[in-house]
């Protein structure tokens, strides 16, 4: 008789996780942690479900290779027979695209509701550290973003026009400089002539 999987009454949560995840590829510590086993544990469902690329001395498992296994769990598959049939084969594919985060980084769209924006100004409200560290993380992700960064620069860096009055005191301060120089050259003068 094959040893029930740990993970089986975990099933509806461990899909949800896979079908929400924006990654591309698990990692066999990722299959730890997603599926609460250990790293032989792990090791074995990755090659019973076939990986699809190999990095390094590590094998990837593809999302979709690993939401179809799930579904087929889910509609009644053993797992057994699935991970039999699966470790049968492991086909080389080439990785195209690696995407190992879980969330989408933060964008100027989907900035947390309270940081508020505005040219010059940036705001966050926060009642807990945990609060404070997400709305931080985020704005850290949105200025990581070289696109994101000249959006947020565009709409939120005050462009710097001098005022009239700031031109005239300027210019009050240029003369200023400029008598105080021909009144040093003077003293120099008069210092040499009556030394």
């Amino acid at each position: 008789m094959p040893r029930p999987f740990s993970w089986l009454p975990r099933l509806h949560e461990i899909r949800r996780s896979v079908k929400g995840s924006v990654r591309s590829h698990y990692e066999r510590k990722d299959i730890e942690q997603l599926f609460q086993v250990q790293p032989r544990s792990a090791q074995s469902l990755m090659q019973g479900i076939s990986p699809s690329a190999k990095v390094g001395r590590s094998f990837l498992l593809a999302r979709g290779d690993l939401e179809a296994f799930l579904d087929q769990i889910q509609e009644g598959a053993a797992p057994a027979s699935l991970l039999s049939a699966g470790s049968q084969t492991i086909p080389r594919r080439r990785l195209r695209e690696l995407v190992q985060i879980d969330r989408m980084p933060a964008m100027l769209e989907t900035a947390p509701s309270n940081i508020s924006f505005q040219p010059g100004q940036l705001a966050i409200e926060f009642s807990s550290m945990e609060q404070l560290a997400g709305a931080l993380l985020a704005i850290a992700e949105i200025l990581d973003n070289a696109e994101q960064f000249a959006t947020f620069e565009d709409r939120y860096v005050p462009r710097r026009t001098p005022r009239p009055e700031q031109d005239a005191e300027r210019a009050e301060i240029a003369r200023l400089f400029e008598e105080l120089e021909d009144m040093e050259l003077k003293h120099a003068e008069h210092s040499v002539l009556f030394g």
